[in-house]
């Protein structure tokens, strides 16, 4: 499959933006990829589960746009999640 390349980098992207950010639980998140990519909710939220679980939260809503952008892209265009809690 022409996307598993895809779905690491976007699973990656993710956990560093989550480190970065804070994030403990992402419960949101829109992702852009291209009108060809075979990349869907489906099989982003299955491999999300096998490589981020400790990131997902329980309810994780996945919204997937098409846009004109280049093959085997993806921007991740927003993320919602719980802030890690530390005091």
């Amino acid at each position: 499959m022409h996307d598993t390349y895809l779905l690491n980098k976007i699973s990656k992207s993710l956990k560093d933006i989550c480190l970065e950010s804070k994030i403990e639980k992402i419960n949101q998140f829109t992702l852009a990829v291209n009108h060809n990519s075979h990349i869907n909710e489906e099989n982003l939220r299955e491999h999300l589960k096998n490589n981020n679980a400790e990131l997902i939260g329980s309810a994780l809503k996945i919204y997937i746009v098409r846009e004109d952008i280049e093959d085997h892209t993806a921007i991740i265009h927003s993320i919602q999640g719980e802030l890690l809690n530390h005091e």
